[in-house]
């Protein structure tokens, strides 16, 4: 009988072992089927190897002497940026922020660098170009209600611009208000404003503690540009909100068809459309946006704008709150977003 019985346990198609919930029968053992996962269960950046999450990508190592890490969130994938003549957006000190990005100039859409540029930094302040320019962080809401309010400027670490237009702000101290802003002027004392190469700029982010944003779209203009908009557009002595509605969540094209909206209505009398592609000719009969994706709104004041048209059903413009304060452009990117919207 006991022959028997063996005879049974190893014959083909007999189970020698039964393995309860969570193992599994190998060479009649009974393994922990802890590394058995399931492929939705693997992370982003991740694929199932052999019932293992592994990393997409082959993990990057810098060299610390010559080089800096940049992660990118939206890849996961790690640049070996070099520190001679590149241009990193390091992470923050904890609780702190960093902005990273480029000048553009507000009429072209265009980088704004000198035409010489060889991605110098600005060691020192010139009368004109890039480096005639001085950047700060703010407190988008103080500055907003008071731009002369000396608490509106927040503290950061060492500043970077260079000839190529190229910016970063690194550890801010963030605002107890939601918002940190960028302010943009002439550096030179007495050039503040309407003189010099622009006038003032201000625009306005989420403050996020220990994030380091890149490419931010930050612009300059000069009086060349908005002078031109007095015939039949707003005066920049009253303050203009300037609302750039783009065409994806990504990229710099301007969306044409978008109207501008006050708390979901339109403000005819308050809003200006121009003629054509570049930021120019204001168009006197326009009530929505040419192929720039412009809006110039006056008599904003810290109010919620929208955008209508221009964009297909899934799609809705995200909502920004503009401000008009005097001899200051405010200016402020909309993108498309929604649930469903694959722009």
């Amino acid at each position: 009988m006991r022959a028997l019985l063996a005879l049974l346990v190893v014959a083909p198609g007999c189970k020698a072992v039964e393995c309860g919930p969570g193992t599994f029968e190998s060479d009649g053992l009974c393994i922990p089927a802890d590394d058995i996962v399931d492929p939705a269960t693997c992370g982003p950046f991740t694929e199932l190897v052999a019932g293992q999450c592994v990393p997409l990508f082959p993990p990057t190592t810098c060299d610390d002497e010559s080089t800096t890490p940049e992660l990118d969130p939206s890849t996961g994938v790690t640049t070996c940026i070099g520190t001679g003549t590149g241009f990193a957006c390091e992470q923050p000190v904890q609780g702190k922020q960093t902005i990273c990005g480029q000048l553009h100039d507000l009429q072209t859409g265009l980088p704004f660098t000198d035409g010489n540029a060889a991605c110098a930094p600005c060691t020192t302040s010139t009368a004109t170009g890039v480096c005639s320019l001085g950047l700060r962080a703010i407190d988008a809401i103080k500055f907003a209600m008071n731009p002369q309010d000396p608490g509106a400027v927040l503290a950061t670490g060492a500043l970077y611009l260079d000839d190529c237009g190229r910016f970063k702000i690194p550890d801010i101290t963030l605002p107890t208000n939601p918002f940190v802003g960028i302010g943009i002027d002439d550096a030179a004392p007495g050039m503040a404003g309407p003189a010099g190469t622009t006038n003032a700029i201000g625009m306005a982010t989420p403050a996020v503690a220990n994030l380091a944003l890149k490419d931010f779209e930050a612009f300059i203009a000069p009086t060349a540009t908005t002078d031109v908009w007095d015939t039949g557009g707003p005066k920049v002595s009253d303050g203009i909100f300037v609302a750039i509605f783009r065409a994806a969540r990504l990229g710099t094209v301007g969306q044409a068809g978008v109207t501008i909206l006050r708390a979901g209505t339109p403000i005819p009398g308050d809003d200006f459309y121009f003629a054509g592609a570049p930021r120019t000719t204001i168009d006197g009969n326009a009530s929505s946006t040419s192929a720039n994706g412009t809006a110039l709104v006056t008599g904003a004041q810290l109010d919620g704008y929208l955008g209508a048209g221009g964009l297909p059903t899934e799609c809705s413009y995200e909502g920004h709150a503009g401000v008009s304060i005097p001899n200051v452009l405010f200016i402020q990117i909309f993108r498309p977003n929604g649930p469903t919207c694959d722009l």
